[in-house]
């Protein structure tokens, strides 16, 4: 087993030389075509930042995400040109009799660097759905 001063200088190590993304911006939540969805999108980080992939969290409480989705660069332009995104049904299809549909929904986007360190919390938006 390594030692506790070897952990931290690999720690350190890994730190220095590859830091976290940064920030995702222009992250949006729209109305979906349909039966709950709310469309999120966002723009993708430069390829300096060496950007794996991005994970997607949808907010259930106050400080609490539920981790929703993976959207690699494989996603570029699907939803919207330029932008990745994914679409998002609410949880509980299909609704309770009376056919409302759900509230508005928010959303935190982050990326994920080729070396496995997650970048902070986009800033956090929210979206309705088609009669939500």
């Amino acid at each position: 087993m390594a030692s506790l001063l070897d952990r931290f200088g690999r720690a350190w190590a890994r730190w220095r030389c590859c830091p976290p993304p940064p920030k995702v911006t222009g992250v949006t939540a729209q109305a979906g075509g349909g039966s709950g969805e709310v469309v999120v999108t966002w723009d993708p980080l430069p390829a300096s930042a060496n950007v794996a992939f991005y994970r997607v969290y949808e907010k259930k409480l106050t400080g609490q995400y539920w981790h929703l989705a993976v959207v690699t660069t494989d996603a570029l332009g699907l939803l919207a040109p330029n932008r990745l995104g994914v679409v998002d049904a609410a949880d509980y299809w299909p609704w309770p009799t009376g056919g409302t549909t759900p509230g508005p929904r928010c959303f935190v986007v982050t990326a994920i660097s080729t070396h496995g360190l997650e970048g902070p919390m986009s800033n956090e938006t929210c979206g309705s759905p088609v009669g939500g």
